[in-house]
């Protein structure tokens, strides 16, 4: 199927069939999506939410390019890239992965943790809608949640309890996959999601940082799980956040030595390992997940 780019307004509708995965139970097609939802960066991103403002600030245009190329490489890995418009009003809008979670035919619609960014969300579930998922759920007050502190293996759902994300959303989502999945939290003490830390290789292998909240993070997941998951660390927190699609691994650029760690990685799995340069984007707490949603 030929890729797909859209820009898409709040009243779209989409006449396919939703089959929504966030992963698979097998590793064949685990990571294989039909659909990935992104967002145009914002005029404003500039102003986006800084943990640690930068010593030389985020250039814009440099921003704009690099998330255009991001988009180029989704485009040629996922059928179809459904492209919302950015928002002035939300300098942090391209990071649409916090606006939702999506597990099977469900979809939770994020309460973001940062006030600032709710509203983030509305065209996200407008699109859902669209697509005809019919389980959409609204975390409700007091949770907040930001789809960066959640990590789906296909067997477990972690979800990171971090300054984002809080004790009410999981047992929210606790109560929402309830014999669906087993939903497990794990505290996050630095970092600003869980997935700031650690993300997927495969179903079975996960990629986490060789620093203090790694290892704690490592440490929660080998004792909830008992050893269901093998870990590989890299020496830099900001390559620990990878993107897997299809038989494709994207990097972030710019880390040679955490670079050659998931070299080797790919090789031995048969892996196509894709870097690319986001140092911009890094300024803003971005990383690679948090670009888009991807389901089938």
């Amino acid at each position: 199927m030929k890729n797909c780019l859209r820009n898409v307004m709040l009243s779209a509708i989409f006449l396919y069939p939703p089959v929504l995965s966030y992963g698979q139970t097998t590793d064949a097609g685990f990571h294989s999506y039909r659909f990935a939802i992104v967002r145009d960066l914002s005029d404003s991103f500039e102003n986006s939410l800084q943990s640690n403002p930068p010593s030389v600030p985020i250039d814009l245009e440099t921003a704009k390019l690099q998330h255009k190329n991001y988009i180029s490489l989704l485009e040629k890995l996922v059928p179809e890239v459904i492209r919302l418009e950015a928002d002035p009003d939300h300098p942090d809008c391209n990071f649409i992965e916090d606006t939702s979670v999506i597990v099977g035919n469900i979809a939770v619609i994020s309460r973001m943790g940062a006030a600032v960014r709710r509203g983030e969300e509305v065209p996200v579930a407008h699109v859902l809608n669209g697509l005809g998922v019919k389980n959409i759920v609204q975390l409700q007050f007091p949770g907040t949640m930001d789809g960066g502190d959640i990590l789906y293996t296909g067997k477990h759902l972690f979800v990171g309890l971090s300054e984002r994300t809080n004790e009410s959303a999981l047992n929210q989502l606790k109560e929402i996959f309830h014999g669906k999945t087993e939903v497990i939290g794990i505290p996050v003490i630095e970092g600003l999601h869980l997935k700031s830390v650690i993300t997927l290789f495969d179903s079975k292998t996960l990629i986490v940082a060789a620093n203090r909240a790694g290892r704690r993070i490592q440490r929660e997941i080998e004792l909830a799980t008992n050893g269901d998951y093998a870990f590989v660390s890299v020496p830099e927190s900001a390559a620990s956040n990878v993107l897997r699609i299809g038989s494709v691994l994207i990097v972030q650029d710019g880390f040679a030595a955490s670079g050659a760690v998931l070299q080797d990685l790919c090789d031995r799995y048969s892996v196509s390992m894709i870097k690319i340069n986001m140092s911009e984007l890094i300024k803003a707490d971005g990383a690679l997940t948090c670009g888009c949603l991807l389901f089938n």
